[in-house]
């Protein structure tokens, strides 16, 4: 009878541990879960403001706007850059990199893109 009580004795401890290890990495891929939404959602706000940015520079630029054949147009090139992010054609990651260099290309400062803190 001894053997058969050690048996049960170590299958519930068995049982214990699992069920913590399963808890454990639960709690893991949802923290990981959390922080490559969170990730997404940074990524999705810096496109934006970069996106208001060049729109801001096209607007303030029109008046006397002088196009030279090697500069793109601002209202193109993000209107291709955001189809073809809809269309699934191009990474968020893609998406920042190209804006970018679009606003490398018109020489917007970054402070531009910086908004306020502004609580409600």
């Amino acid at each position: 009878m001894e053997p058969i009580m050690m048996f049960v004795i170590t299958a519930i401890v068995a049982a214990i541990f699992l069920v913590s290890f399963y808890k454990q990495e639960q709690n893991k891929i949802r923290n990981h879960l959390y922080i490559n939404d969170l990730q997404h959602f940074y990524l999705l706000t810096a496109a934006e403001y970069k996106i208001k940015a060049l729109e801001q520079h096209e607007q303030l630029n029109m008046p006397g706007n002088i196009n030279t054949t090697n500069t793109p147009d601002i209202s193109q090139e993000v209107s291709k850059l955001t189809t073809a992010f809809e269309n699934n054609n191009i990474s968020i990651k893609e998406l920042n990199n190209r804006l970018d260099y679009l606003l490398n290309t018109f020489n917007i400062n970054n402070s531009v893109i910086i908004q306020p803190y502004k609580a409600v």
